[in-house]
């Protein structure tokens, strides 16, 4: 009974964490979600594009870099956010993505955080990045 009530504390909390990670730097004033859109064809790697967008983190260099969203937890150790590029879902990783994308072809980047991450299930704790690719 006692973990019972230590576990159900502990989905309460994470519900109202949720509630409350709106960012306060926005760029389209919708539920602390960011959007970022411009020529992304003098960026080299996703990296550097997604260093502009508020809210991302962005560590390391090369091979190691790792991208985290501010304002996000997860149950898990896991900290990296899921990526979906024009609707699909990528996964975790961001070296496979960027190996993926021609940066001349990105359009815009979202951030999802919150409600809006919740459309992922528990895939997108974490927050997700969203690529839309130019058509």
């Amino acid at each position: 009974m006692k973990n019972l009530w230590a576990f159900s504390i502990l989905i309460c909390m994470i519900g109202l964490h949720g509630c409350a990670s709106t960012d306060s730097a926005t760029n389209d004033g919708t539920n602390g979600n960011e959007e970022v859109t411009s020529d992304s064809s003098g960026y080299r790697e996703l990296a550097d594009y997604l260093r502009r967008v508020p809210g991302v983190r962005v560590t390391g260099s090369g091979d190691n870099i790792r991208v985290s969203i501010r304002g996000t937890s997860s149950l898990t150790s896991e900290t990296r956010p899921l990526y979906v590029v024009d609707g699909q879902i990528r996964g975790n990783s961001y070296y496979e993505v960027s190996r993926s994308i021609d940066m001349s072809e990105v359009e815009n980047v979202r951030v999802l955080t919150g409600s809006e991450a919740a459309a992922y299930g528990v895939r997108g704790a974490n927050g997700i990045i969203e690529i839309e690719l130019k058509r």
